[in-house]
């Protein structure tokens, strides 16, 4: 899910050389000997109302409409080390595999407990206010500064834009901004009076936690990433996120780890690889398969845990939707539905990343709803409404890696090197 004030349909794709590193980190290593050392392991809860998430896939999908627009080229990369420090781990909870939030808290004393969603294309902390969420936001929290002795008056206006919603309006704040066990003083943060209904009825959500770049960040606010480096309440500029895909136990989503890393969580050796552009999580991708099918060359993909599924340009969505077997009479609610019976016989996708090549099995990119299967796959486009002329180019526009890819696999984003790592989950 990605903000910005005026969000352009436009986007210029500067490929840069891409190199990997590839980091192995033994279990038995120091690392795992002191992680644990900061942690903390919230009560979570899961949604048992199938429909509405269906019927929320539309605006998952819309809201990355418009947020393509150049950022900064990347100049100087280089490789990322064992971390041998205190890791905050805060436990995730899963809805249905489309959205992963953590509990958080505003204000001190620590009264004010939120859900947000975790969202790794935007770099914003909002939240809504308790007014609000009283009068027009029913059945959930927000931020009440007359409850908090750390508050700090600010007043500025506040917009943010998601290309799935209206404008949700407000004013900052500055406040203590508590997430897992690590207690941020100062950050200044939106404080949302005004929002479409429509997002408080399908969204399990109170606010959104922005962990993406500072460059990203509206109105210059300090990043609560930024701060959590410069009041050392982590050594190393780094999080890490293990995403738990299950369909029966939503307390155990996952885990976002702030800090460093947890070589328990996956398999083999991370490989690293530079951003291609500064600001969102953005890669240049080797190339994208579908079985013996070729959907790209060097594309450009972002990672965004604040969408649920793969977004993919129309002419590839085509091939893959030919290759499952999937008619455009399918589609319901922005999604695309499968025969779940023949969910076992569909091919690989096959994501080469950094020389590297990661397997998304069906068993990935097929979510199953108490027997309703939906494609990992969808377009920002009505790919109904494209034609003969698509030229063969487009498909190496620009792919996003939603929850559906970051279900198959561990991540890892380096913000002072500007580096995702990733590899195999356990």
């Amino acid at each position: 899910m990605q903000s910005s004030k005026q969000l352009g349909l436009a986007m210029t794709l500067t490929l840069t050389l891409t190199f990997a590193l590839i980091l192995c980190l033994s279990p038995s290593g120091v690392e795992s000997r002191i992680r644990w050392r900061k942690s903390v392991q919230l009560s979570l809860h899961r949604e048992t109302n199938h429909t509405k998430v269906l019927g929320s896939f539309r605006s998952q999908k819309w809201r990355l409409k418009n947020i393509l627009f150049p950022t900064k080229d990347t100049e100087a990369v280089g490789g990322s080390f064992a971390v041998t420090k205190p890791v905050s781990r805060d436990n995730l909870t899963n809805s249905h595999n489309t959205e992963y939030y953590i509990k958080a808290y505003f204000g001190q004393p620590k009264t004010q407990q939120v859900t947000l969603l975790v969202d790794t294309a935007s770099a914003n902390l909002w939240v809504y206010s308790s007014d609000f969420a009283n009068k027009s936001c029913a059945k959930h929290n927000g931020y009440d500064e007359s409850k908090s002795q750390t508050h700090q008056q600010n007043g500025a206006s506040f917009a943010i834009q998601y290309a799935s919603q209206s404008d949700l309006n407000g004013f900052l704040s500055t406040d203590t901004f508590t997430v897992g066990d690590l207690a941020v003083k100062n950050q200044t943060f939106g404080v949302i009076n005004s929002a479409p209904l429509s997002l408080c009825k399908r969204s399990n959500f109170d606010g959104i936690l922005g962990l993406g770049l500072s460059q990203i960040a509206l109105d210059g606010v300090t990043t609560p990433l930024d701060n959590m480096i410069a009041q050392g309440l982590i050594d190393d500029p780094i999080y890490s996120m293990y995403v738990n895909r299950n369909d029966s136990d939503a307390s155990n989503g996952g885990v976002l780890l702030l800090g460093g890393s947890d070589p328990t969580l996956y398999r083999g050796c991370l490989t690293y690889v530079p951003l291609s552009k500064v600001g969102f999580w953005q890669i240049t991708v080797g190339g994208i398969k579908i079985g013996s099918k070729t959907l790209c060359h060097n594309c450009q993909a972002m990672f965004d845990a604040g969408t649920s599924l793969i977004i993919v340009p129309c002419p590839a969505l085509k091939v893959i939707n030919n290759k499952l077997g999937i008619k455009e009479s399918s589609k319901r609610d922005g999604v695309y539905i499968i025969d779940c019976s023949k969910a076992s016989s569909l091919p690989n996708v096959v994501v080469n990343i950094g020389w590297k090549d990661f397997t998304l099995t069906p068993s990935d990119y097929v979510l199953n709803y108490s027997g309703t299967c939906v494609s990992g796959f969808a377009s920002l486009s009505d790919c109904s409404a494209e034609t003969s002329s698509d030229r063969s180019d487009e498909l190496n526009n620009i792919w996003v890696f939603g929850d559906v890819f970051f279900g198959a696999f561990f991540l890892l984003f380096d913000f002072g090197l500007k580096l995702i790592g990733i590899a195999p989950k356990v």
